[in-house]
């Protein structure tokens, strides 16, 4: 996930800030906030200090599709992130790899339709369920918001959503999601709940760990399961249990990759905060973290394809491709650049993602033609 703010969420313009005595200034109030922020603080009470004076105010967007929203809408649109759709391709890539993997390992090859279809379902209950989470994770994270440059004016932060409207839009979501999941096999529903739990976790990981990125891993990875019981199959059964474990633990250190690459646009910020993660923990060492995370990602796709008994197809499109992506990637993007980050964050997916799908894809048309 993308990293929602302190990956990877996951609504009153704020006011310039005077310089009367009686008014808290930030040299004054941060030694206290950060105290708090450092014990942990789901929230602190920040919302009348300015961390950063010298910069513009909030205006709303005259551009993009946000502009064509009525003004009240438009902190709700940015809490799903409508105008961001980085984030996006993270919810929604695994769904499409666990559509590939399991079409590949069904007794009997499903129709194209039939993945399209699949596919297709997914998108809208993605798009809910990215903008869920996001406005979960902005609302608990509104306190650390505010001190990061990047994120000062997300909706909640800046105050234009207060805390309870944005619990509730969260729930309003889900709401609207759920009929989408009694589409698809009932024991998808149970995988999905898992999921979202492990997104709502995730929001608070950052206060107690410096590695948040390892628990987001787990609800984008658990695509691979909720997919394969979407194709009427167990995820777990003694057939499939060791291919879809590996492509689950592939996904998950795919996602510590590159969640841990794009936490580094806010890296100074973050420490100001008190904010924890894997971008803080190994600031001097992350190129060659990614390579050995990078590394293990590749001999588990391999594993899955051995344990899958997929054929020469796979390991040169899926082993092979993000062998080659990832590691590319990682020699390319400059970690002290934050739009280096932030555009490698975004390409990754396609680059990266395609190399997963090819090889699946593949295997998946030798099947159908057989």
């Amino acid at each position: 996930m993308a990293r929602t703010t302190t990956s990877t969420s996951l609504l009153a313009t704020q006011s310039p800030r005077t310089t009367d005595p009686g008014v808290a200034t930030p040299e004054k109030a941060a030694p206290s906030l950060m105290a708090k922020s450092e014990l942990g603080s789901l929230l602190v009470h920040d919302k009348d200090i300015d961390f950063f004076p010298h910069l513009p105010s909030y205006s709303d967007p005259t551009t993009g599709v946000l502009s064509l929203l009525p003004s009240s809408w438009i902190p709700y649109g940015q809490l799903m992130r409508i105008d961001r759709p980085g984030g996006l391709y993270a919810f929604y890539f695994p769904y499409l790899i666990g559509i590939m993997y399991a079409a590949c390992i069904a007794p009997t090859a499903p129709s194209p339709l039939t993945l399209l279809g699949l596919a297709a379902i997914l998108l809208p209950f993605n798009v809910l369920l990215r903008g869920a989470a996001c406005a979960w994770n902005d609302n608990v994270d509104q306190g650390f918001d505010r001190r990061v440059e990047r994120c000062r004016h997300r909706p909640v932060a800046r105050g234009a959503v207060s805390t309870t409207q944005a619990h509730v839009f969260t729930l309003a979501q889900l709401a609207v999601g759920y009929p989408i999941l009694a589409l698809l096999p009932a024991p998808c529903t149970p995988h999905m709940a898992v999921a979202v739990v492990l997104f709502f976790v995730y929001a608070l990981m950052k206060r107690v760990t410096y590695y948040p990125q390892v628990v987001l891993g787990f609800p984008f990875a658990w695509a691979i399961f909720f997919c394969v019981a979407a194709l009427d199959m167990d995820p777990f059964s003694s057939a499939n249990a060791a291919p879809t474990l590996a492509l689950f633990a592939a996904n998950i250190l795919w996602t510590v990759t590159y969640d841990t690459i794009y936490a580094h646009q806010d890296v100074a910020d973050d420490e100001k905060a008190g904010v924890k993660g894997m971008a803080l923990r190994f600031r001097n060492s992350t190129k060659l973290l990614a390579s050995i995370l990078t590394v293990g990602q590749v001999a588990l796709l391999a594993l899955c394809g051995h344990w899958a008994g997929f054929s020469t197809l796979y390991f040169i499109g899926t082993v092979g491709g993000v062998a080659a992506t990832m590691t590319y990637y990682i020699y390319d993007v400059d970690l002290k650049r934050p739009e280096s980050c932030g555009d490698w964050f975004r390409d990754q997916f396609w680059i990266v993602g395609s190399g997963f799908m090819a090889g699946l894809t593949a295997e998946y048309a030798m099947k159908v033609i057989a």
